[in-house]
């Protein structure tokens, strides 16, 4: 390396300082040894050796062998080399070697320890800041990444900053208080403002450092705090519903149960035909409503937790109605984050579509994603409800007691966060729309933070049944490789668990058809569909397909048709449209077509979004 490039770049001062020192000494020391002056000199040799040595550590060593060997040459050039200062010379030497090897030693521990603790720092999973009391205020000197992430700044642009720029909650001076009387504080909770103005709940310590320091640390518990506040209103509330139904369901049960033992008792041929019937119905009615509000009593006992959404819906035992009406779940990969008893939420909205959809033939269960969250939407094609009751429906005791298994799912949903409307249109049907915050789902197998489910047990059988009686389900993130090898002669086309829902075809056990969706950040496009040669002529594609459409629907869909095929998917409801009409990163799977689309034998096409 050249003189000129070893003085330039972030060790440009160190360099120059070393070589700057080195010269000074072995200079000074040189004009000594010529007039004679051997006495203090010889102790300028340590200033070059130490700032190597603290500088580049690993060489600092070999550097104070090279100044102590250049001493001893000029010791022995000007007194000769079986003089008496050649010897000191060489002792002195030793000392210069010693004192370079202390240093580059003493170098090296420090700075492990110093990569220790940033390491630390850096990847600790708190939130953690360095502090400086600058003239009483203190200002920010460092911060990690987690740090920033919760406080939605650059770690760059925190620097500087004081704490009242994010802190300024007013805990915040009782909390300084106590650290400055007692040097640290252990977990006290307040609340740190992010860029954006949004509040973030924390558990918040201090600890002193030296030179006017201090580290802080922070945990963010927002959605803890939230959760036990919505957990403590909805104990209020279930109480209280618990003691209306102590009051008046209890007694209204025993006085019907003792009229329906009188009129046994006395039967006579004048009594009305059904009588009995109709009483131990009514009966029977208050008696499941007066379960349903105990069970829900001990809401918010149990912390919430992921809740896999299929698994849930599966395990439904449904009445007898239920098997004449077509129930189709697409939620194969969805977990929802939620009270324990948001299974008997799924279980009450599905049961009481099939209890009061008169002519009720369809009852699907699909989500989407939509800005801020995820909606989990249980549609059906049954009576519907009208206008004027789609508020009341969820209010406690609306229309004599039908409302109130609605209102504990709106209080059940309220713990963490959810909430449920309907917005189906009389005569069409009834439309239950779930909200799901951002944070309180996900997809499995999608990510870090959402672990894929294992391979389904006893997958024969599962799925949603096609009017050609073939089985077609989603594929977990797991089963991805089996949609892999059917796509070798498809392209290599491979799945991508974070972008894609892939639907599959079955003939027993065995996929025979696939139909995938895939997620871009400006639409969904839909591809992938492929049956292998040995399947085809059976409509295996087309049931793939069809699964695709209802579970996806919801969504506006885009495809590149082969345009052989657009009449195919034309009845599924996509129509041509033009290349400039996709979404810009569909658009751009194309470029290479530099918009002959025709000449690349594709056609854009897209589906509007449709409900049931």
């Amino acid at each position: 390396m050249s003189l000129p490039a070893f003085l330039k770049g972030r060790d440009a001062l160190w360099n120059a300082a070393i070589i700057g020192a080195t010269f000074c000494a072995l200079g000074i020391n040189l004009i000594g040894l010529l007039v004679g002056v051997t006495i203090v000199l010889p102790h300028l040799l340590y200033v070059p050796v130490v700032i190597a040595a603290y500088r580049y550590p690993k060489q600092g060593l070999i550097f104070a062998a090279g100044i102590g060997g250049v001493y001893v040459l000029m010791v022995i050039w000007s007194a000769g080399v079986e003089s008496l200062a050649a010897a000191e010379a060489f002792i002195r030497a030793l000392v210069v070697m010693a004192i370079g090897g202390l240093i580059a030693v003493l170098t090296l521990r420090l700075r492990a320890q110093e990569s220790l603790y940033q390491g630390l720092f850096d990847n600790s999973e708190a939130g953690s800041i360095l502090i400086r009391n600058d003239e009483g205020t203190w200002r920010v000197e460092d911060a990690n990444w987690n740090a920033a992430d919760l406080l939605k700044r650059d770690p760059a642009d925190l620097e500087g900053q004081p704490l009242t720029s994010f802190w300024d909650d007013g805990g915040a001076g009782e909390i300084l208080s106590l650290f400055s009387r007692e040097g640290k504080v252990y977990a006290m909770e307040t609340s740190l403002t992010t860029a954006d103005g949004d509040t973030q709940k924390v558990l918040i310590s201090m600890a002193r450092l030296p030179e006017n320091r201090a580290i802080l640390t922070f945990v963010d518990i927002t959605r803890r705090v939230a959760a036990e506040e919505a957990l403590q209103t909805a104990r209020d509330k279930v109480q209280l519903l618990s003691r209306i139904s102590g009051d008046h369901l209890h007694r209204t049960v025993t006085e019907m149960i003792g009229t329906l033992d009188a009129a046994g008792a006395s039967q006579t041929a004048e009594m009305p035909a059904g009588l009995l019937s109709r009483i131990r119905t009514l009966a029977g009615n208050l008696a499941r409503q007066l379960s349903l509000a105990e069970t829900y009593q001990d809401l918010g006992v149990l912390p919430a937790r992921w809740i896999p959404v299929q698994r849930v819906l599966e395990s439904l035992g449904t009445s007898e109605k239920g098997g004449k009406v077509s129930l189709r779940f697409w939620a194969e990969r969805l977990e929802i984050y939620a009270d324990p008893l948001f299974r008997d939420v799924l279980t009450h909205v599905v049961e009481n579509a099939l209890r009061h959809g008169a002519t009720l033939e369809n009852l699907i269960v699909t989500y989407h994603q939509v800005n801020g969250g995820l909606d989990l939407i249980i549609e059906d094609d049954g009576i519907g409800i009208p206008a004027e009751k789609k508020e009341a429906i969820f209010e406690y005791d609306s229309g004599g007691h039908s409302g109130l298994g609605l209102f504990i799912c709106q209080q059940i949903l309220a713990v963490t966060g959810m909430t449920i409307t309907e917005n189906g249109r009389e005569g069409s049907g009834a439309r239950f729309v779930i909200h799901v915050p951002e944070e309180n789902y996900r997809i499995e197998g999608s990510g870090e933070d959402a672990p894929p489910f294992p391979v389904p047990a006893g997958g024969a059988g599962r799925g949603v049944r096609h009017a050609s009686s073939t089985l077609v389900r989603e594929l977990t993130s797991a089963e991805f490789p089996v949609a892999n090898a059917l796509w070798v002669d498809y392209h290599n086309t491979t799945g991508d668990p974070a972008t894609d829902r892939i639907f599959a075809a079955f003939a027993g056990d065995d996929a025979v058809s696939l139909a995938r969706c895939r997620r871009h950040p400006d639409g969904l496009e839909v591809d992938g569909i492929f049956t292998p040669e040995r399947y085809r002529g059976h409509g295996y594609a087309n049931a793939a397909v069809w699964g695709l459409i209802e579970a996806c629907g919801h969504d506006p869909l885009y495809m590149h048709s082969v345009l052989n095929l657009t009449g195919f998917y034309g009845h599924y409801g996509f129509v041509a449209i033009g290349e400039a009409e996709l979404p810009t990163t569909i658009r751009e799977r194309f470029a290479w077509a530099q918009g002959e689309m025709e000449g690349a034998n594709v056609a854009p096409m897209m589906r509007n979004p449709t409900g049931l």
